[in-house]
């Protein structure tokens, strides 16, 4: 690696640090002083000869644009961190958000040129498809969306630092996450209304009542799923997606395969189901035996159902399907299911994800536990 200070004959920067480095590239960099050519130049080899060093001139090159492709390329193959590919709607939403949002400004962009400021304002002042100031939940995930792709160029080596945050790695401009929505838990016996009215789908609400399937997973279920005998069981191997208006069938959410213990009513009513029913055959269907669309599927059958149960009873709760997936791991806590068993239901890659999610419905479990060993305790003759 050749290394020089040059003094120039003109010009307001007089000093040059010239280096060739270990692929032969020759570089030079301009300064006011001797003093900053040469501690650029100290800096400069110090990271050349510990492998951090990171090249400026192909940041000037690469657009943000460019980098975009091959990203979504790496997350739509083998996923962001290279472990496992990222679902069909997640790369969909990525791109929507790129070409509705990033794109449009950041492009033709040199990452070079990608700065907080510019970020931060450009995130706080977004206008929406409609021309309107865009809302707290597509700010957050078009600034998130961008930061993913700025660390990104990091670990490419494209860029020594992200952009999209501060010295001190915070990223103050991105809203906060919107309150989301508390969850509604039925009784059983409210559970078991609503199935009644959704007429030939009674079986498809109580099974996602009791086993806390989500929509995508329950309307992939074939019959070769289930499992009969002692211990009942449904296997989730498989989930529909849609993206674009079509519907995609492929890994569940996050990628891994569970099963679910069925209660044995379920179980012996799935069984009289499908007696008539070739092995591959889907357990829930639409007309003509297509697959079940959700925003279809409510408005004739759920939101109905519904709607009469509310008119009898104005107490009545007002559940979206998704809280059917809430209403079974509500149902198996006050059962006394532990939270590996919980978060078997529930699907979570962890049980510390399932107490985060249900912390409140756990609360009982304090006093009962206490109950439990007073009872104790007291069989004992104790006092």
């Amino acid at each position: 690696m050749a290394l020089a200070i040059n003094k120039l004959d003109n010009g307001l920067k007089r000093w040059e640090a010239d280096w060739t480095t270990a692929d032969g590239r020759r570089t030079r960099k301009r300064f006011s002083t001797k003093r900053e050519a040469e501690d650029f130049l100290r800096s400069t080899v110090g990271s050349i000869r510990s492998g951090t060093f990171i090249d400026p001139r192909i940041a000037n090159k690469t657009t943000v644009g460019q980098l975009y492709a091959e990203w979504i390329e790496r997350v739509r193959t083998i996923g962001a961190t290279g472990r496992k590919a990222a679902s069909p709607k997640t790369v969909d939403n990525y791109r929507r958000f790129y070409e509705n949002y990033v794109g449009p400004r950041w492009s033709h962009t040199p990452l070079a040129s990608v700065s907080y400021d510019d970020t931060a304002a450009w995130i706080t002042t977004l206008v929406g498809r409609n021309g309107l100031p865009a809302g707290s939940t597509t700010r957050r995930e078009v600034a998130l969306l961008f930061g993913r792709l700025m660390g990104y160029a990091v670990k490419r080596r494209l860029l020594a630092a992200n952009p999209t945050k501060d010295p001190l790695g915070q990223t103050d401009y991105i809203p906060a996450r919107d309150r989301q929505r508390d969850h509604v838990y039925l009784t059983m016996p409210q559970l078991t209304k609503l199935a009644d009215q959704c007429d030939d789908f009674d079986l498809f609400v109580m099974l996602a009542g009791t086993c806390g399937l989500r929509w995508g997973e329950i309307t992939a279920l074939k019959r070769e799923d289930v499992t009969l005998g002692e211990r009942p069981s449904v296997s989730i191997t498989r989930a529909y997606s849609e993206v674009n208006g079509q519907l995609i069938l492929g890994s569940t959410k996050g990628g891994e395969s569970r099963t679910v213990p069925l209660p044995r009513l379920i179980a012996a009513r799935l069984e009289r189901q499908w007696l008539s029913m070739a092995t591959d055959t889907r357990l829930f269907s639409g007309a003509r035996g297509s697959a079940l669309r959700n925003n279809t599927w409510t408005r004739r059958h759920y939101a109905p159902a519904i709607a009469r149960l509310s008119a009898s009873d104005t107490t009545f709760p007002r559940p979206t399907f998704h809280d059917l997936r809430h209403t079974a791991v509500s149902l198996a806590i006050s059962s006394g299911a532990n939270v590996k068993v919980v978060q078997r239901i529930a699907g979570h890659a962890s049980a510390t994800m399932t107490l985060d999610t249900y912390a409140g419905l756990f609360d009982h479990d304090l006093h009962d536990s206490a109950g439990r060993l007073n009872a104790a305790l007291s069989s004992l003759g104790w006092n």
